[in-house]
């Protein structure tokens, strides 16, 4: 069948990648034995982006069983967008519709409301190439030790244009892989934990067991950053092996509205924060080793120092507020603390 999977509603083309084009999609074959499959979208205030990252779900190789959009109190026309595509698609296309809590909690949402044996998590303005689907699912039928498995991803900007691979990131190149053929590879590192307390480096656009989602009882819907990296390392603790499939698969587009844009830098560290402390308030029935304690307290160290050069008046309550606590947790000095302030004080306020 014919399936347009660039290009809808308006939306950039990305002309250095592959979906610039009509492209002609076989549908696998699905074995009766094959694992049935949910996809799991959030979106909040997603209009310009939700048709797209749909449109990539209906080019797959492999179809999914359902698609389950988890509208997270959007104030535009998401939802309409969403019953509009639904109208003309072939895809198990449901809705699900809640108050702003967070993308934890529509992720959340959406695990409970999804019927499949695996669950593919993608951010309603990310999109997947054809084979996603095929090859995750592939990899966690031929090795049924993983927990997930992701792949690579093409990083584009605002404009679609190419500017990394997301699994270039230095810290992701860090870590040990073990080679398991056919393009898959398995994250071995016994310091794994270690290396993702600094940050996340695994793609949210991922392939996961709804077991091993479970067993760590999904996102915890207190943190609205980096929530991803605390189910990881929740993930890793509980013994879940993580592979992915070494090609790009998928597009992750910057553009101002990321969590991950500079503008959020102060709420990057805040919810960092909160994280680090979680672990440690966990460390036991995490069985955190005492290398694991130091990288924990190291980081938080870090990220103090991190506050120090990203006091932001677009942030001006988090900023001194997560300020005025290092103080007190003496992990930055009164003359850093006053150095931050008078940078804040006297730099222009943010748009």
């Amino acid at each position: 069948m014919k399936m347009r999977v660039a290009g809808w509603a308006g939306e950039p083309v990305f002309s250095a990648i592959r979906m610039v084009q009509l492209a002609e999609v076989n549908v696998a074959w699905r074995s009766p034995l094959s694992p049935s499959i949910s996809v799991v979208i959030p979106a909040y205030n997603a209009n310009k982006f939700i048709v797209r990252a749909l449109a990539s779900i209906e080019s797959q190789t492999l179809t999914p069983d359902e698609v389950i959009v988890v509208d997270d109190g959007s104030t535009d026309h998401t939802a309409l967008q969403v019953a509009e595509f639904a109208r003309h698609s072939k895809l198990a296309l449901v809705l699900e519709r809640q108050p702003n809590r967070g993308s934890s909690a529509a992720r959340n949402h959406g695990i409970r409301r999804a019927a499949g044996e695996l669950i593919t998590f993608l951010d309603a303005d990310d999109l997947i190439y054809p084979g996603f689907l095929e090859c995750t699912v592939s990899g966690l039928t031929r090795f049924p030790n993983w927990a997930a498995c992701f792949s690579d991803r093409d990083v584009v900007d605002a404009d679609g244009k190419f500017i990394s691979h997301d699994l270039d990131h230095p810290m992701f190149r860090q870590i040990v892989k073990k080679v398991m053929g056919g393009s898959f590879f398995e994250l071995e590192d016994g310091d794994l934990f270690s290396h993702m307390i600094a940050g996340s480096v695994i793609p949210m656009t991922i392939t996961c067991r709804k077991s091993r989602i479970d067993e760590v009882g999904g996102f915890d819907e207190t943190l609205l950053f980096n929530e991803d990296r605390l189910f990881f390392l929740q993930l890793i603790k509980k013994k879940g092996k993580l592979g992915y499939f070494n090609e790009s698969l998928g597009v992750w587009q910057r553009h101002a509205a990321n969590k991950t844009s500079a503008s959020n830098a102060i709420n990057a560290i805040k919810y960092s924060d909160v994280i680090l402390q979680k672990l440690m308030a966990d460390k036991d029935s995490l069985d955190l080793s005492p290398a694991e304690i130091d990288g924990v307290q190291a980081a938080q160290r870090r990220l103090a120092t991190q506050w120090i050069y990203a006091a932001s008046r677009a942030r001006s309550r988090s900023t001194i507020a997560l300020g005025r606590r290092f103080l007190v947790e003496r992990r930055i000095t009164m003359g850093c603390f006053l150095k931050a302030i008078g940078r804040y004080l006297i730099s222009s306020p943010k748009s």
